[in-house]
């Protein structure tokens, strides 16, 4: 029994780590997303941009007929906080803890909203339901927060919205800031236009040609790493659960079956055998699951289900036609 029981325990680690396996690989591929707060591979900075004030710049990016886009503004003095304005549909894609992202609404405030990086909550003001957040003079209403699990820099991260309706102070400038422009689709006329606006004169990527095209492969193309792991993992179930198989019929020797009984002995090994499998895998995927959350834990639950089911035909088949178990059978109807 305690033997059994030891086998369970493997087979529930080895379920969780693949777990552990999937959330290491998703962190590798969403690193440089989060280190770019959540911008895509078409994103452009703007370089050499004239000096003008933020609020004249939006203003006019908001009467333009460039559309489908987001743009950041990073704080040369303060890498941690970002202006963000977008038009139309955009390429937002921050790791939202608690709230929302910004919407189209809120581009269009008289007031900014904020998000705040996870590590940045222990310093807002929150009286009742709402939580503020104290930058320059102002209280400003907190509408979601930002962060994964990760040391990422996007936890210390404040985004502000940007509207043409704001009255932000002529002190405000472009030329404080690292201006990205984020388009849902590169269209040459619409990055001029937005050149035009800002008077820059270049464009140059975000993130590196190697990015681009990592980026841009299938699942199956960029986690070879993970595919792997996963292999491993299963070969090293596999093994335990032979080991498994080999304990219950063991331990099935030593019970006195007769009558009705002894035509179901392959039928009772085969439902141990499942009902070990079945809980094994099933405590290991719930403890991934909620420790180790990923974005697609349905594959896992395929794997996870695909294995169970073919070791219990790969062990009924082999209970029928090896010599343990018609040995076996024959003990049985040699008592009877």
């Amino acid at each position: 029994m305690k033997k059994k029981l030891f086998i369970d325990l493997i087979l529930v680690i080895l379920t969780f780590l693949i777990f552990v396996s999937f959330r290491q690989s998703e962190q590798r591929n969403n690193e440089s997303r989060l280190n770019r707060n959540g911008m895509s591979v078409e994103s452009l900075i703007l370089t050499d941009a004239k000096n003008q004030t933020v609020l004249s710049t939006v203003q006019k990016m908001a009467k333009s007929s460039v559309t489908n886009f987001q743009l950041q503004m990073i704080s040369r003095k303060d890498p941690n906080l970002s202006y963000v304005y977008a038009k139309g549909n955009s390429n937002d894609s921050l790791p939202m803890i608690s709230g929302r992202s910004f919407s189209k609404n809120d581009y269009l405030s008289e007031v900014p909203f904020v998000i705040l990086g996870t590590d940045l909550t222990k310093d807002a003001y929150q009286p009742q339901s709402q939580m503020y957040y104290h930058l320059g003079e102002r209280y400003l209403a907190v509408i979601g927060v930002a962060g994964e699990k990760t040391n990422s820099a996007i936890n210390r991260h404040t985004f502000l919205s940007l509207s043409p309706n704001q009255d932000l102070a002529n002190t405000v400038r472009t030329s404080n800031f690292r201006i990205i422009y984020d388009p849902t689709t590169t269209k040459p006329t619409d990055t001029k236009k937005i050149l035009a606006i800002f008077g820059a004169k270049n464009t140059t990527r975000l993130v590196d040609n190697s990015t681009v095209k990592r980026e841009r492969q299938g699942w199956f193309e960029r986690s070879g790493m993970i595919l792997t792991q996963t292999i491993l993992i299963v070969a090293l179930m596999i093994i335990m659960t032979w080991i498994l198989v080999y304990l219950i019929i063991f331990a099935t020797k030593n019970f006195q079956l007769g009558g009705f009984l002894k035509n179901q002995l392959a039928l009772n090994m085969i439902g141990r055998l499942a009902g070990h499998l079945v809980i094994a895998t099933g405590i290991g995927f719930v403890a991934g699951w909620r420790l180790q959350p990923i974005e697609q834990p349905a594959i896992i639950l395929g794997i996870i289900a695909a294995f169970d089911l073919v070791m219990i035909i790969v062990t009924s088949i082999y209970l029928s036609h090896s010599q343990p178990y018609a040995h076996l059978r024959a003990a049985i109807k040699k008592k009877a």
